[in-house]
């Protein structure tokens, strides 16, 4: 190795001579083809940074690649000797610099094994910056969050007409700042195979080099870069073992997270609608009434969702007496939960009657979808019935707020589970509800629900459902493919059916496995057991 000689920063550099020796070090690479074929490239672009963690953009033609191609590698450490400067006529700039260097053939490049600059050098964004529009469609940022869900990896087709890959994620920052994450390609390609591994950890924080900002249909949210973005997910530098380890501080300490057991994996809403599994049941209907003699909540596990109970600990005294300890302990109904310090979390289990044409039927809103409607917590809204009860007030039977709920025409995916048949229970777990227009209409398209039948309605009142018990009416029509199977017929009569004639009627459309009593619309990944929100309300 030749001696280093005095080093140059990047700070330092200009056009008028090209007689200076850099260290730097490759944070970023991307090769660019040639235009009508594919499969060479044209050059290789990069972004440096030196020891004092300024960045700059570098180029090498193709002509070149035999003399330096086998020196540029990502993280690879270089003294570069005789760069020239070069304009940056780019359109687009990942380093905000007009200029650029170039590897030319008198330049002189090789590695180095002593670096005592910073490993990366991050600016990160706050989220609430980017959904108030502070910075421009297109701005090159990074940006670091935890992933609150992944969602199902799908085909795209690009504008020179070939195939891609789209993956879609909800992100979260420390101040609760939520934002959607759109990853292309082979970004979506390594985030989806992380996300779907057996072994990957519960809690995933992803940090992005070079992303950028991007709108949908008016809505303002990130992505990467189609060049020279970086991904790390679960990486181990210190700003992200940093920004993790407070994360899931926030998590433990806080009751009202929907995301305390893990960052999940999910299917887009569209799919689950639309391309519904056999043993899942798509009812489209309104939601007509909140069932008020039920409880809406319950306090689940921090780590599985699952019931939580309080053990009383007795001692004797020295007396001879017993007494019960002061110190609160909580034993998690899941005996397969793999939590240890466990306590409870206040959730969702709203009790509604949905109905159509041809019936009415009780469904349970759990967490991840009441919250899209309600918009507070469970845990907050009950610290207010308890203002309100210590006013000496009596409290509405159910939050004031569930009343958005009311009227409200949605589809809802649930599943018939072998309990449901087998016990002619009637209660069915919500996996995905939704009343996006664009979806309704698809469904009307495509089983043309509006055509079932039309002619009557229950009309029944919210004074009804309250004094009903539940107990008069049956399902509605249930989907399971490309034709409608009514579960219970349009007369009144047929409200009281029996048990075994409801056994046998989902019995014949369904089949039916032992065991099965998820909610969830799709697996839902974590690093450790999840119970399903249908087995709890079974609790």
């Amino acid at each position: 190795m030749e001696e280093q000689g005095e080093i140059t920063f990047l700070n330092d550099i200009d056009a008028l001579s090209t007689n200076y020796t850099i260290k730097v070090k490759i944070i970023s690479l991307w090769r660019k083809k040639m235009k009508g074929n594919e499969r060479e490239t044209y050059r290789i672009d990069m972004v440096l940074m030196d020891e004092m963690g300024t960045k700059i953009q570098a180029s090498c033609l193709h002509r070149l690649f035999s003399k330096f191609e086998r020196h540029l590698n990502v993280d690879e450490c270089l003294i570069i000797k005789r760069p020239p400067l070069a304009a940056n006529t780019a359109s687009f700039k990942i380093v905000p610099n007009n200029q650029k260097l170039s590897f030319y053939y008198h330049t002189f490049v090789e590695k180095c094994s002593n670096w005592d600059g910073p490993q990366f050098v991050f600016d990160f964004v706050d989220f609430k910056d980017v959904l108030s529009q502070r910075y421009k469609e297109g701005t090159t940022i990074d940006f670091i969050g935890y992933v609150v869900v992944c969602y199902k990896i799908e085909d795209t087709n690009k504008k020179n007409g070939t195939k891609g890959k789209r993956l879609n994620l909800k992100l979260q920052d420390l101040e609760n700042v939520e934002v959607d994450l759109t990853l292309w390609d082979n970004y979506a390609k390594d985030m989806s195979s992380y996300m779907v591994s057996q072994d990957r950890e519960a809690h995933v924080v992803i940090a992005v080099h070079f992303g950028v900002v991007k709108t949908y249909k008016g809505k303002w949210g990130i992505s990467n870069n189609f060049d020279g973005t970086r991904l790390f997910i679960n990486d181990n530098f210190d700003q992200m073992l940093t920004f993790k380890e407070k994360f899931i501080a926030k998590l433990v300490a806080s009751a009202e997270s929907s995301s305390h057991v893990g960052s999940f994996v999910i299917c887009s809403v569209e799919d689950e609608f639309m391309n519904n599994d056999p043993k899942k049941v798509i009812i489209v209907g309104t939601i007509v009434a909140i069932v008020s003699y039920k409880m809406w909540y319950y306090d689940g596990c921090n780590y599985c969702k699952s019931k939580v109970e309080q053990n009383f600990e007795t001692y004797d005294r020295e007396d001879g007496t017993s007494d019960v300890r002061d110190e609160k302990m909580y034993q998690c109904s899941n005996k397969d939960c793999p939590g240890k310090d466990v306590f409870p979390m206040s959730r969702f289990k709203i009790p509604i009657r949905v109905q159509d044409s041809t019936g009415t039927v009780t469904l349970t809103l759990f967490d991840h979808e009441a919250l899209k409607f309600v918009g507070k917590t469970a845990k907050e809204l009950i610290q207010i019935q308890d203002e309100i009860l210590k006013t000496n007030e009596v409290p509405r039977a159910y939050p004031v707020e569930f009343e958005t709920l009311l009227n409200l025409k949605c589809a809802f995916v649930i599943r018939v589970t072998y309990f449901n048949i087998t016990n002619a229970v009637e209660n069915y777990g919500i996996s995905v509800v939704t009343n996006d227009v664009d979806i309704l209409d698809q469904l009307n398209k495509k089983w043309k629900i509006d055509q079932i039948d039309v002619s009557d309605s229950f009309a029944m009142s919210q004074s009804d459902f309250q004094d009903a018990g539940g107990e008069t009416a049956k399902d509605g029509v249930s989907y399971t493919g490309d034709n409608s199977t009514p579960v219970s017929k349009d007369s009144v009569a047929d409200l009281y059916q029996s048990s075994s004639d409801l056994k046998h009627n989902l019995g014949d459309v369904y089949a039916i496995e032992d065991g099965i009593g998820s909610s969830e619309s799709k697996p839902r990944i974590s690093g450790g057991s999840i119970c399903s929100d249908e087995a709890i309300a079974n609790n």
